[in-house]
């Protein structure tokens, strides 16, 4: 599903925030993204989704060279992609529903599949009988919990998430990790960075850990640790 070959990132102020990284993702696989900050994870999720490109070496998505791929076809390759960020980026004057259908309306989707889609959605995550309301009336969580429909109200092929738990509390965090999951038994691919020890050592996943750029550990049934 995912494969990097000889990935390197250097920035124009010379830092090397990658080193000639290469890794296979199968599809279905659920994987822990680790590693002190700095490490280069933020860099490594942002070239799976072309938000950044690699300076040396490939990213194949289903084997397709994104690093190639023109600018007119990313959207295209977003819509196969779930992406959660720490920071919510939900649209405060919007409904959770219109929330989660925002993307789908913006590459024209027909309201009855919207409203089928979103339903669908929200119920995935718990929250249909919040549709209605306001990011602002929701807490943390539950507002973490509407950025994952909106990740996966069109059935992505590639889950991404980075730092998904950062702000939230062990219990909701937990919920969190379960809901992904569920996404993972569905048959989602699903990449996970975090520094969360407890749900990673919990879990027992796949884990691959980044250190000054460089894979240092790949573990299937993985702990934290990546020293």
């Amino acid at each position: 599903m995912i494969e990097l070959q000889g990935v390197s990132k250097i920035f124009p102020n010379g830092v090397r925030a990658l080193n000639n990284i290469s890794l296979k993702i199968n599809r279905g696989d659920f994987v822990f993204l680790v590693g002190p900050s700095g490490s280069g994870k933020s860099t490594f999720l942002r070239m799976l989704f072309r938000e950044d490109r690699p300076t040396e070496g490939k990213i194949l998505i289903d084997g397709k060279d994104i690093t190639t791929m023109p600018e007119s076809r990313i959207p295209y390759l977003r819509r196969n992609l779930g992406i959660v960020l720490q920071d919510f980026q939900l649209l405060k004057r919007r409904t959770v529903a219109e929330n989660v259908a925002f993307g789908l309306r913006v590459i024209g989707t027909s309201e009855s599949v919207i409203n089928n889609k979103v339903q669908e959605a929200l119920e995935q995550v718990g929250l249909s009988h919040k549709r209605r309301m306001y990011p602002t009336e929701l807490s943390g969580g539950e507002q973490q919990r509407v950025c994952i429909a909106r990740a996966i109200v069109n059935n992505p092929l590639i889950l991404i998430t980075d730092e998904p738990t950062g702000n939230l509390d062990p219990m909701i965090s937990q919920e969190i990790m379960q809901l992904f999951l569920n996404i993972n038994k569905s048959g989602t691919t699903v990449i996970v960075a975090t520094h969360n020890d407890g749900i990673v050592r919990k879990l027992r996943k796949r884990v691959v850990a980044l250190v000054e750029g460089q894979i240092v550990k790949d573990e299937e049934h993985g702990t934290y640790a990546y020293e």
